[in-house]
């Protein structure tokens, strides 16, 4: 029996549907006026930039084939610069100790209306990203999110440790994160369950995507 919230593994052909369901949920969250223009200007860049990032993990929540979450993961390789080396001119390579691995997590979105159950789509989105890390050794998260969406994060049980000051990107006043490892170890313990049931994702084929005005 079809669930009315599916979780899927998505492949790297898929990058614009996911720039497109990023910069409506944006608009949506923000209310921002802009030009059809300034959209599409935006998507070329996305775009651009997420096809750097080849390593990635990209999951999202379908409901009846709608894009409804998402988020991306990938562990840095040295001559991959994370968006938030750009935007705020931070070096992560100095916050950590030498081979400590670098994730980053970004393009997270939930649909406005979308998490019926609570903040579960939240929850197991973050939780598919960070169980990415957990197979590696002790990684270092990184991000940037806006304001309300760090103060979330931290209602969760997630140690987030903010590591400059906010600026204005995509629409809302957004901070650079880290995330150390024994800060998520807690949160990941705690959803072990949303883990079990939806890790099935590595064996399903991503539907046909319906994009959503």
């Amino acid at each position: 029996m079809k669930k009315d919230i599916e979780y899927y593994k998505m492949p790297p052909e898929n990058i614009h549907e996911l720039i497109h369901f990023i910069i409506n949920e944006n608009h949506l969250h923000h209310r921002e006026i802009v030009t059809a223009e300034d959209i599409n200007s935006t998507r070329q860049i996305l775009c651009a930039e997420e096809k750097q990032y080849f390593n990635s993990h990209i999951f999202v929540a379908m409901s009846y084939n709608i894009i409804c979450g998402s988020i991306r993961i990938f562990q840095k390789t040295p001559t991959q610069i994370l968006p938030l080396e750009k935007i705020f001119n931070i070096n992560v390579e100095a916050l950590v100790n030498a081979g400590t691995p670098i994730y980053h997590i970004g393009r997270f979105a939930v649909s406005k209306g979308a998490d019926k159950r609570g903040f579960h789509i939240f929850k197991t989105l973050i939780a598919l990203a960070l169980q990415v890390v957990q197979q590696g050794h002790r990684g270092i998260v990184f991000a940037e999110c806006d304001v309300k969406l760090l103060r979330t994060i931290r209602l969760l049980g997630i140690e987030a440790e903010a590591i400059g000051k906010p600026t204005l990107y995509l629409g809302s006043e957004t901070v650079p994160i880290k995330l150390p490892w024994a800060g998520y170890q807690i949160f990941l313990n705690k959803n072990k369950d949303i883990l079990f049931n939806e890790l099935r994702i590595f064996n399903l084929e991503l539907p046909d995507i319906n994009v959503s005005p």
